[in-house]
């Protein structure tokens, strides 16, 4: 008797968590439409009238702080993040996991002038997309994969140039928890190209942050930066060793 006490307390009490992450998840979803909508229409006017790419990433940030902490205070999901030190002080190339949208939005709000490389889809994304498409990120269309590598070697190649650190999602899209995709070719060119060094990190955002309008979850988001792999590799050896190392510590979170 006891036993079916305690079972149906847990089943009640787990009924319960589930209506409560429910709705802090459609409160956190009005907050960012109401947040978005100010913040869009600034990005808009002030992006036409004085066209600095370097303000708009400004705006960019400033919409991804407010995403971040409005996480914090309504969905109770935070944040850690491993390794900085593992960052050298130049700007370099960010190859990770990816699992959710969470990791793409956390890492404009950590290095301010990253340069995301992103579906052009993605720029068509009410205000965090405007942002993308002004700031401006490097956009890959699905169905043109030579014109994306070469706009990827030359974008990439004057961004490093210009001190701004890119992003890359080598898997070419979200993977589940413990998935696997094989990568995608242009990294390993990228790196070849671009001669700076790359810092693996992996995410284990897809535990608390489903995709989609799915119901997040309360807890710590991992960010671990791996340590970095300097320019001059074969470029095939260096994406075998980025895969494994990806791969490895991503199961290991």
């Amino acid at each position: 008797m006891s036993d079916t006490r305690e079972e149906k307390a847990s089943v009640e009490k787990s009924t319960i968590g589930e209506a409560l992450a429910f709705l802090r998840t459609r409160v956190f979803d009005l907050y960012v439409l109401v947040m978005s909508l100010g913040v869009g229409l600034s990005i808009l006017v002030y992006y036409r009238w004085t066209k600095r790419p370097r303000e708009v990433r400004g705006l960019l940030r400033f919409w991804s702080r407010n995403f971040i902490y409005g996480a914090w205070v309504l969905l109770g999901v935070r944040y850690r993040l491993v390794g900085l030190n593992n960052i050298p002080d130049q700007p370099v190339i960010f190859a990770g996991n990816h699992q959710s949208y969470f990791e793409s939005i956390a890492m404009t709000v950590f290095f301010p002038h990253i340069n995301v490389i992103t579906k052009r889809a993605s720029m068509k994304i009410p205000v965090f997309g405007w942002g993308l498409e002004h700031a401006p990120m490097i956009p890959v269309d699905r169905d043109a994969p030579g014109q994306n590598i070469r706009r990827l070697l030359r974008e990439g190649c004057t961004s490093v140039k210009n001190g701004r650190s890119i992003l890359i999602f080598p898997e070419g899209g979200r993977v589940p928890v413990f998935g696997r995709r094989p990568f995608q070719r242009g990294v390993e060119r990228l790196y070849a190209h671009a001669k700076v060094p790359v810092v693996p990190f992996v995410t284990n955002a897809g535990r608390l942050w489903p995709s989609g309008f799915g119901t997040k979850r309360p807890g710590t988001i991992t960010m671990h930066f791996l340590p970095p792999i300097p320019p001059g590799i074969e470029p095939n050896r260096f994406a075998t060793m980025l895969e494994d190392k990806l791969n490895t510590e991503k199961d290991r979170l």
